[in-house]
C-alpha cells in the first residue's frame, strides 16, 4: 500500500479493512514510491496496526537519509511498534515531485541490514553507544530474480545475506522458470540459500499497463504470450490479470516461501480476488 499525498487516511484504511478481511497476513507500506511527497510510511504503519490487529512491513530506503536520521528513524518506527522493515535504496529524486532535492546516503541497503542487525539489534548505534535496549527488528532485503547482470546480482543478494537479512522481497515475477534458475545459479555459487522468498506477484490491468510495465519500469519483462493473453483478453482484461497471477503463483508453489501481491492503482479489490482463488 502506497500512504496517502495529504492528510486524509479513509481510503488506505477502507483499503487495509479490504486486505485484512480478505486473508493477507501482513500489509507492505512503501516510502515515497516513485519519489513522490507522501504522508511517512511509519505513520501509515502504526494506524493500520492499531486498527486492525495486522503486522505491517515497513519500507526503509537508506536514499535521502544520513546517518543520523536513518537511526533516528529507526527508533522512532520501533516506539511505534513496528517490527518488520523492508530495507532498499530507494527511487532517485530526479524521478519524481521534487527533483532538484538532496539525493545523498550514507548507507548502501547491506550497511544498513548491518547496522540494524548487528548495532540496533544488539543495543548499540552505528557509534557503538548503548541506545538503553536492543530493537527487535526482523530486516528484509530486495532482490530482482529476472536482473540484466546476473553475476552482480548474485553479489549483492549474498552481500545483503550476509550482513544478516531476514526475508527477500522481489521485483514482480512474470517468468517463473528464468526466477528459478537465477536461485539455482545463486546457490551453485555460494553453497546455499536458507534466508525465506516472498516473491513479488503484480496482477496485470490491461494491455497497456502490460506494455507500460515491460517497455518503462527496469527489472520487469513480461513475456510476448502474457502480453497477447492481455490483448486477446478485450473488456475481460482484469480478469485475465488476476488468472495470470494465480497461474505464476501456482507454477512457484514449490520453491517461493511466500507471495508478495503489488495490486497497481490500489485494486486492492483484485489481490482479494487472487486470495480467495488461493485459498
Amino acid at each position: 500500500m502506497d500512504p496517502p499525498r495529504g492528510l486524509s487516511t479513509h481510503k488506505l484504511l477502507a483499503g487495509a479493512s479490504l486486505l485484512a478481511e480478505g486473508g493477507a497476513d501482513v500489509i507492505n507500506i512503501a516510502d515515497s514510491p516513485m519519489a513522490r511527497m507522501r504522508m511517512s510510511p511509519w505513520a501509515v504503519s502504526s494506524l493500520i496496526q492499531k486498527e486492525f490487529d495486522l503486522e505491517t512491513v515497513l519500507h526503509f530506503p537508506t536514499r535521502g537519509r544520513n546517518l543520523l536520521r536513518v537511526q533516528g528513524d529507526l527508533l522512532a518506527a520501533h516506539a511505534m511498534g513496528i517490527r518488520n522493515v523492508f530495507v532498499v535504496m530507494g527511487d532517485p529524486t530526479e524521478i519524481g515531485d521534487y527533483p532538484e532535492a538532496m539525493d545523498d546516503f550514507d548507507l548502501v541497503p547491506s550497511g544498513l541490514i548491518k547496522l540494524i542487525k548487528s548495532g540496533f539489534n544488539m543495543g548499540f548505534d552505528h557509534s557503538g553507544v548503548e541506545i538503553g535496549q536492543p530493537t527487535s527488528f526482523f530486516v528484509g532485503c530486495a532482490l530482482n530474480l529476472n536482473p540484466q547482470d546476473g553475476e552482480r546480482e548474485i553479489k549483492n543478494l549474498h552481500r545483503k545475506i550476509e550482513a544478516g537479512a531476514d526475508f527477500i522481497l522481489t521485483q514482480p515475477v512474470f517468468e517463473p522458470e528464468k526466477a528459478e534458475s537465477f536461485l539455482e545459479a545463486y546457490q551453485s555459487q555460494t553453497g546455499g540459500l536458507e534466508v525465506p522468498i516472498l516473491v513479488g506477484v503484480l496482477p496485470l490491468l490491461n494491455q497497456r499497463h502490460a506494455a507500460f510495465l515491460h517497455n518503462e519500469v527496469p527489472g520487469i519483462n513480461i513475456p510476448v504470450k502474457i502480453q497477447q493473453q492481455m490483448k486477446a483478453a478485450g473488456e475481460d482484461a482484469q480478469q485475465e490479470g488476476v488468472r495470470i497471477a494465480v497461474d505464476l503463483i501456482e507454477q512457484m508453489r514449490s520453491w517461493a516461501k511466500g507471495i508478495y501481491l503489488m495490486p497497481a492503482f490500489n485494486r486492492y479489490d483484485l489481490a482479494v480476488q487472487i486470495l480467495d482463488q488461493l485459498n
